[in-house]
């Protein structure tokens, strides 16, 4: 069974009517995402990490890579690590991306890698986090 739809001018200036009402709501939908966008950057939470060898001397040119954990451990971690860069020659990098969550930081140097496991929580915010990278 086919239905046929017939507009007199006054269906189609009521429809015309809700187009614009829903035009309207959708740009008040983004710019309101917008905000909450620039809501989460203010949720970032900047550390600093400190790279130390076993004797306790800072390492440069180390480089650091971040990926955030998974949600749980049955859900794969489909997310592509984040390089922060190399270490400063005092051993520490600025890590002003992160937001709250647990993350796995890989330490490279020389081909020698080594994981460590860090949450980050609102109490760390400007804080040194210690690393030790271990050959």
């Amino acid at each position: 069974m086919m239905y046929s739809i017939i507009f007199n001018i006054g269906q189609i200036n009521k429809y015309g009517k809700l187009a614009v009402f829903i035009s309207i709501l959708f740009l008040c939908g983004c710019s309101s995402q917008a905000h909450s966008d620039s809501a989460s950057k203010e949720t970032t939470i900047p550390v600093t990490l400190h790279v130390e060898d076993d004797a306790g001397l800072p390492m440069e040119g180390v480089q650091v890579t971040i990926v955030k954990a998974p949600a749980s451990d049955q859900e794969p971690n489909t997310e592509i690590g984040e390089i922060l860069g190399l270490t400063d020659k005092n051993g520490d990098i600025t890590w002003d991306t992160g937001k709250k969550g647990d993350y796995s930081i890989a330490l490279t140097k020389n081909e020698t890698s080594v994981t460590h496991q860090v949450s980050l929580t609102k109490d760390k915010k400007d804080k040194v986090i210690p690393l030790v990278f271990k050959e």
